[in-house]
Formats: structure tokens, sequence, C-alpha cells
């Protein structure tokens, strides 16, 4: 327990200076380019949801092996999903 202690003071210690400004015209066009990348990638998760339930649609109506590929393919989609949500927390918190 108390080497817990010890190494938690010692991360208390370590300097955590905050981010600065990018210089006049080019913080501005990273700014612009993370925000479009980060709508991009949220347009892409969610037309992959619908794609996805649009294979299951058509799968049960057709009684073929398309539902049976969607679910395969629904991890997929949803891993994609959380690591465009974690990646614009990290793009926000940077900014």
């Amino acid at each position: 327990m108390s080497t817990l202690l010890m190494a938690a003071d010692w991360l208390a210690q370590v300097p955590n200076p905050p981010a600065k400004e990018l210089p006049g015209e080019l913080g501005n066009r990273v700014n612009d380019t993370l925000g479009y990348a980060k709508s991009l990638c949220y347009a892409l998760a969610f037309a992959g949801l619908l794609a996805v339930a649009g294979m299951l649609f058509v799968g049960l109506r057709g009684r073929s092996d398309a539902a049976k590929n969607a679910l395969g393919h629904l991890p997929m989609v949803i891993l994609g999903i959380v690591i465009t949500g974690g990646a614009g927390g990290i793009i926000e918190a940077f900014q």
C-alpha cells in the first residue's frame, strides 16, 4: 500500500504544462481540418450502421445469408464507432 502512495505522490509532482496555441493562420487551418475529419468519421460511422441495418432487412425478407453476413460485420462497425468516438474525445481534449 505504501508503494502505491509513493507512486501517486511521485506522479503528482510530474509537471503538466497546458497546450500551446499554434501560430497564426496555421492554428485555424489545423482546427478546421480536425473538425472536418471528425465530422467525416461520424458520418461514415452512421452510414456503416445504416448499411448493416439495410443488409439485415434485405436478408430477413429474402431469407438469404445476407442477414447472417450483416451480423458478422456488426461488431466491426461498432468497434469503428467506438474508436471514432474516442478519437473525437482526444482531439477535443487537445484543442
